[in-house]
Order: structure tokens, then C-alpha cells, then sequence
């Protein structure tokens, strides 16, 4: 089975290039969705963030409190930074065995491939274990910068604390194996996402699976 990874910066698009992976039967592994289970009102992760960091990141429910997570991992100060190395040793363990246990059942499912959505995927040296990268981006940091600047509670502060962690947009583009344009219309998007999983499942995108081993 063909593992892809897939990644971009924050704004570039990546949403709604895995919705339309999903709507043609493509697994797609949300990396950012597996911390929100872990981080819900009984999820594997929320008794290790509250011995780490305290009561003050457990909301109401029971369950992390991402905003209140963020005040501390995330602000560029040399404390903000080792909260968040703390935070991923304790959190990216669990996402590895939710990875693992995707894998295999959409090996057994007999997918041709399947899609890994990890934002940083480079960063954290990722492209190491999937069978190709494939890069979204909208190719204008400025139109990013607009679209990051209306979901709700983002600021300019949070936004350049996000975007200080990621590869550059320029250089994700020349590692790709593959880039889907995201600054151009819907229909185009959606036509290069459906050009390329047509390719890959009649055996012509270029890849080699050879990262995923299922287990005997």
C-alpha cells in the first residue's frame, strides 16, 4: 500500500484538498484531528497534559483546553518553546499508534493508498517515513495571511508564532513530489486532485510503496 504525506503551511488550503481526497475514497489520516481526540473529555492524552502543565488547561469538560494549551506553547519565547517540547513528547507518541492502527486497517480495507495530513511534516522530518510528499499551497503568502486572519481567535501574534515553526511555503514547494495549487479556482484545485489519484491508481504517479509493512 502507497503511503502520501501531505502537508502545507497554516491557510494554504489543506482542508479542502482532504475533503475532496475523502470524496474519492481516499483514506486520509488527519493529524491535527488525532490531537483533538486525544485531547477531548477522555482522550488518551488529557491526564499527561494536566501533570505537565496543571489544571489550568483542563476546561470544564474534562478535556483540554486548547486555547488555554496555547498561551503556553505558543508565543516564540524560550519558555513557550520548551512547554511545546514537553507537549509533543507526551502527545506524538499517541498520535504514532493512531497512525499504525489507520495503516492497517486501510491495508486490510485493500486501499490502494492512503494520505497522511501532517502539517509538519518536514519540520519533524516526516517525509523520512512516507512514499512521497505532496505539497498545497496557494503560492502567496499574502492571500495566507488573509485567510489565517479570519478564523476566530487568530491574531497577528499567534499567526507569526505559527508560521515561525514551519518550513517556508518556497521551500516546501521544492521538496514536493507533487504541489497542488490552492490560489487558483475550486474547479482547478479539484481537477489536479482528481488527475492525481487517477494516476497513482493506474499504477503511473511515479511512487514506489515501500514504507508500509503489514504485520504478519
Amino acid at each position: 500500500m502507497l503511503v502520501l504525506g501531505l502537508t502545507g503551511g497554516i491557510g494554504m488550503g489543506k482542508s479542502f484538498v482532504t475533503d475532496a481526497l475523502r470524496a474519492l475514497d481516499v483514506p486520509v489520516l488527519d493529524s491535527d484531528a488525532s490531537v483533538h481526540a486525544l485531547y477531548a473529555p477522555g482522550g488518551g492524552a488529557v491526564a499527561a497534559v494536566r501533570g505537565a502543565f496543571g489544571d489550568e488547561v483542563i476546561g470544564a469538560d474534562g478535556g483540554v483546553d486548547r486555547a488555554a494549551l496555547s498561551k503556553l506553547v505558543l508565543g516564540g519565547t524560550t519558555k513557550h518553546d520548551e512547554n511545546m517540547r514537553e507537549l509533543e513528547s507526551l502527545v506524538h507518541p499517541l498520535v504514532e499508534e493512531a497512525r499504525a492502527a489507520f495503516l492497517e486497517r486501510a491495508d486490510a480495507e485493500k486501499h490502494a493508498f492512503v494520505v497522511l495530513d501532517i502539517p509538519l511534516l518536514y519540520e519533524k522530518g516526516y517525509e523520512k517515513t512516507v512514499d512521497g510528499v505532496v505539497v498545497v499551497s496557494a503560492k502567496s503568502l499574502a492571500k495566507q495571511r488573509e485567510r489565517c486572519l479570519r478564523r476566530d481567535g487568530m491574531t497577528e501574534a499567534k499567526l507569526e508564532s505559527i508560521v515561525a515553526r514551519q518550513t517556508p511555503d518556497a521551500d516546501k514547494l521544492q521538496k514536493a513530489d507533487v504541489v497542488i495549487d490552492t490560489g487558483c479556482s475550486k474547479e482547478e484545485t479539484l481537477r489536479s486532485v482528481e488527475a492525481l489519484v487517477r494516476s497513482i491508481r493506474a499504477g503511473k504517479g511515479g511512487f514506489e510503496a515501500r514504507t508500509f509493512k503489514a504485520e504478519a
